[in-house]
């Protein structure tokens, strides 16, 4: 396990981050376009490479313009490239950022878990021996250890 660790935000720094959190989410909304999961699933997946591909392109692209397809509309091209090259920038430290709240979310959530079982395990120990008011706390707390019922086999009933 882990070494315990302390972590208590202060409500003045809670304020300030749920506030920043709110500038960007309202600075980016116009430029973001949200896709459902099927249409996650529809569009092209880049990597790194591809993004390098992209800039490559371009150059070729803008050097010889008649590498371009009629089809092709190449500022609309170089409008996307740019995005995703801004986009990018932005992502990066944000998913570092999330990364590292995750951890420290499942640190202190894995931590207070372990405190809380030990504690229900008391309460457990408590309504076996009768001790005052601790029945109804096993009787309430006990339901997140619930069995939860077998979905009926399917070929039973067809």
């Amino acid at each position: 396990m882990l070494p315990r660790i302390s972590v208590s935000i202060p409500a003045a720094d809670m304020a300030k981050l749920e506030a920043a959190i709110g500038t960007l989410k309202s600075v980016l909304t116009p430029y973001l376009y949200p896709l459902t999961p099927d249409e996650r699933q529809d569009v092209v997946k880049m990597g790194d490479r591809s993004v390098a591909f992209l800039t490559k392109v371009e150059e070729y692209g803008q050097a010889t313009p008649g590498f371009v397809p009629s089809f092709v509309s190449f500022p609309d091209l170089q409008e996307d490239i740019k995005a995703t090259a801004d986009l990018g920038a932005l992502l990066r430290p944000l998913q570092q950022l999330v990364t590292d709240l995750e951890s420290t979310m499942m640190q202190t959530g894995g931590e207070a878990y372990l405190d809380a079982l030990s504690i229900y395990r008391n309460i457990q120990s408590a309504a076996k021996a009768n001790a005052p008011g601790a029945q109804a706390a096993y009787e309430d707390l006990k339901v997140r250890f619930a069995k939860q019922p077998k979905p009926a086999d399917k070929k039973a009933g067809a």
